[in-house]
């Protein structure tokens, strides 16, 4: 075997030790990270809405539901981006022999985020409050 294509079979053994250990630290820093992006770009969302108000006054007109469709499409859109990157990282660990479950983890847990945020999202943004 050769160390050409394989660059860490040469490393010293404590250095890849090392690096392989920080590999969960750095997937649970990820998930955490992203899902606090993910809830701050939606209450960005609930506050550029709420602080602009409605260009027009007809009720159920497209004006009022612009902002809706930006509450669930901007941050379902950021985790769907979270979550490819996740998964590229999770193939880059596997390729460089790095420990790599704990990345695979973390692309659980971004498409579990994603697929909670486009529900939650959605249902506060298109469900009624009060008398229609």
């Amino acid at each position: 075997m050769t160390t050409g294509d394989h660059g860490d079979l040469g490393d010293d053994p404590l250095e890849r030790l090392e690096r392989n250990e920080a590999q969960s630290n750095q997937a649970f820093r990820y998930v955490l990270l992203s899902v606090i992006a993910m809830a701050a770009v939606a209450v960005g969302v609930i506050v550029v809405a709420d602080v602009t108000g409605s260009p027009c006054d007809q009720p159920g007109g497209m004006c009022v539901t612009a902002p809706r469709v930006e509450l669930v499409l901007l941050p379902t859109l950021l985790g769907f981006v979270l979550s490819v990157t996740s998964m590229w990282k999770t193939y880059n660990r596997w390729r460089d022999h790095i420990r790599w479950r704990p990345w695979l983890f973390a692309t659980y847990a971004m498409w579990m985020a994603t697929t909670a945020c486009l529900l939650l999202t959605s249902t506060i943004a298109f469900v009624e409050i009060g008398p229609a």
